[in-house]
């Protein structure tokens, strides 16, 4: 079967235990009877993915892709990797990563609109830090995944 021909489940409208308001979910329903060959298993896996369809919230997954995309850059990695050791300010950063200011500054900004790391004035200075320590096991995850 083409993927063209499968129907999509979208369960916005779709009551807890019935797809029956929803026809794309009873297309999928039936797409899936077909594939089985059991009209039972096929009602029980399309209600399961209906049920993990509906708990995913877009404005959540924007923030999620927001976060995957500034880690997902050498530089942006380095820097992180640099702030898991503690505070830095750019001119270390700049010093440890052999880049201009004005790239650092833009990597830090994107990290810092994703929520990764945070800004500290002190002076004339500005001081950054991992804003949490889950992005220190973000990245340490991250590594985990190839050696497997």
């Amino acid at each position: 079967m083409l993927d063209k021909e499968l129907p999509m489940i979208s369960c916005k409208k779709r009551e807890k235990d019935s797809c029956r308001d929803n026809s794309a979910c009873c297309e999928a329903e039936k797409t899936l009877a077909r594939l089985y060959g059991d009209q039972r298993l096929a009602r029980e896996r399309c209600l399961q993915v209906c049920t993990q369809v509906k708990k995913i919230d877009e404005d959540e997954l924007a923030a999620e892709i927001k976060v995957f995309k500034a880690a997902a850059d050498v530089t942006r990695l380095k820097i992180l990797k640099l702030l898991s050791g503690g505070e830095l300010c750019i001119c270390e950063i700049m010093l440890a990563l052999k880049r201009p200011q004005s790239s650092i500054s833009h990597n830090l900004s994107i990290l810092e609109d994703a929520g990764l790391v945070k800004e500290r004035k002190e002076g004339k200075w500005c001081l950054y830090r991992i804003s949490d320590g889950a992005v220190i096991d973000m990245v340490s995850l991250a590594g985990q995944f190839k050696r497997k």
